[in-house]
Parts: C-alpha cells; structure tokens; sequence
C-alpha cells in the first residue's frame, strides 16, 4: 500500500515493539510472551493500541484473535455472540499453544454490568485465554476487573521517565520523521512542540502535518489542509467503514477537539465539494441545519467522539443517498 497519500500519523504508525517509544519497565513485561492479562492504561496518544496490536500479532502467529472496540460495541450480546464465542471456539491450526487472545480497546466505555460478565469470562477461560484491555480512564475500571489483571501505566512516574521519553520522541521526529519528510525545523521549536503536546505523540505528529504544509504551526481552531481535504473525502466514500471513521477522529481530533470538525464542514466543505465539482452538490445545503442541531448537543454530556460520529454519519446519508 502506497503511503504517499497517508497522514503522518499513520504512516509511522508503528509495526513492532522497537517501532514503539516505550519505557523499559514496559518494555519488559512482553519479552517472553503475553503470560498475563494485561490492562494497558494512560494518556491517549502514548501507544497503548498499537503495543497491544503489535504483541497479539507477534504472539498469536498464525492463530486468530479477536480485537474489539469498546466505544462502538457495548452491549452485552457481544460478549455473548462475539467473546464467548471466540473463547469456545477450538483453534483450526493444531498447535502446541492452545493461547487465544482478546483484545478489548476503549474499555472504560463499557457499562459496569458489561465488566461484571466479562469477569465471569476471564476466570472461566482462564486455561486457553488471554485479555489485554486498553484505557486511558483506570478509574472506569472496576474493582473485580482490575483486580483480575496487571495493570501497566503508560504515565510517566517521575521525571527521568519523563525525560527518557522526551529525548526518544525528540530523536524519532528529527532523525526519521524530519528527513524523510522534507521538514525543517529548529530544535527550539521542536523542543516546544513536544513539552506542549507531551506524552500525547498522535497529537505531536498531527501539528507536525500542519507546520509540513504551511512551515509555521497551527493555532488550536486551525486544522492542516491535508487533514481537512482527508476528513471531506472521506464523507463521499461509499465504502469507508465507519470504525476507520472514528479511529480518524479520536487519532486527529479526540474528545476535546471535536468542535473543530463542526467548524470544518461548514462553508469551507461547501465550497471545497463545489470546486472539486463533487455530484450531488444541491444536497450541501441541506447540512447546516444538521451542525446546527447537534453542535447545540456539545454543550450537553452527550459523548463528543459519538456526536462526531453522527455528525459525519447523517452528513453521509444525504450526500450519498442515491
């Protein structure tokens, strides 16, 4: 798959371990293998997905496993249709590990009766089974979860931690990242742009994306043209799963930031869908009434990543339809 066309952020998305900037103490738990149930906590941004991804991948071989994101399936029939089924299910290949693997990312969205059956699961397939969990909300997490599995914190614990990831960030960005790139850029500001988005390195990558294109970096309401013209194109694919969609708003934009897609598609969509001559231009005005609808809804405790979703979602139906 070519990567010309890629964001930054997922095109040095890492592919192993060594790819990841983790501290050693983390490092070290994977080294002969997933032995436990993990749960992978910190601040997003901090590699917890991709860790899981890369040592399920690396572990399991050739073996199936199961990846499931608690944001978007938090019912309970998925543990019964999706998990349990998973865990009974004997293994195609014969093999001399019987280990199957559970990845659940986002688990703090899930509801505490959904944690109270999965605890049921952990024991009753303690033998053949293995659950890595990821979240960025350890509180979230109950007692009899937490209690079941090691609990690996990404957050730094004192300052030579913290120093020892700055300096690796630092190193991936002006020894790869920067040369390979075409970018340029002062250590000083550098420097600033790491302390300022410090331990979040998806959110160091996306403001790396706008100084590329523009050589000066972006205020908070502003967004890099490649971001943008991604997120517009991305409304007229007929074939875009909408799990890519939301890993592209939670990777580029995140809970807190979500108020800076309503402002995309607002004018600025209008007038790129008109000069790229897209069909179905006479549906664009049909659009504002739903930004106005839900960006009123921002206020409220309404989940921001969910109202994105449906922002976008609502946006496809009528720019799409047939």
């Amino acid at each position: 798959m070519s990567t010309k066309n890629l964001l930054l952020w997922e095109k040095y998305r890492p592919k192993s371990i060594d790819d990841i900037i983790l501290l050693p103490r983390i490092k070290s738990h994977f080294e002969n293998g997933i032995t436990k149930n993990y749960i992978l906590t910190g601040h997003y941004g901090t590699g917890k997905t991709s860790l899981a991804r890369i040592i399920i991948g690396k572990y399991s071989k050739d073996k199936a496993f199961l990846e499931i994101n608690s944001s978007l399936y938090t019912s309970i029939d998925t543990l019964r249709n999706d998990i349990e089924k998973f865990c009974k299910t004997q293994p195609m290949i014969e093999s001399d590990d019987p280990i199957k693997y559970i990845f659940l990312d986002e688990f703090e969205r899930v509801s505490s009766q959904y944690q109270d059956a999965l605890k049921a699961f952990v024991e009753q397939y303690h033998k053949n089974v293995r659950f890595i969990l990821t979240t960025d909300k350890l509180n979230k997490i109950s007692d009899g979860i937490k209690s079941r599995f090691t609990i690996i914190d990404f957050d730094c614990k004192d300052h030579s931690e913290e120093k020892f990831y700055k300096q690796e960030i630092y190193k991936k960005v002006k020894d790869t990242v920067c040369p390979q790139e075409g970018i340029t850029i002062e250590k000083e500001q550098l420097v600033n742009l790491i302390n300022k988005k410090f331990p979040d390195l998806r959110s160091i990558f996306v403001e790396l994306q706008g100084f590329k294109e523009t050589g000066e970096f972006s205020s908070v309401s502003n967004v890099s043209n490649k971001l943008k013209i991604y997120l517009y194109n991305l409304l007229y694919d007929k074939n875009m799963d909408y799990l890519l969609i939301f890993h592209f708003l939670s990777s580029n934009f995140g809970a807190e930031k979500i108020d800076q897609v309503f402002k995309l598609l607002g004018r600025s969509f209008v007038d790129w869908s008109i000069n790229e001559k897209k069909e179905n231009i006479d549906k664009l005005f049909k659009l504002n009434y739903i930004i106005s609808d839900l960006h009123f809804r921002l206020e409220s405790n309404t989940d921001p990543l969910i109202l994105g979703m449906t922002l976008i979602g609502k946006f496809r139906d009528i720019l799409i339809e047939n």
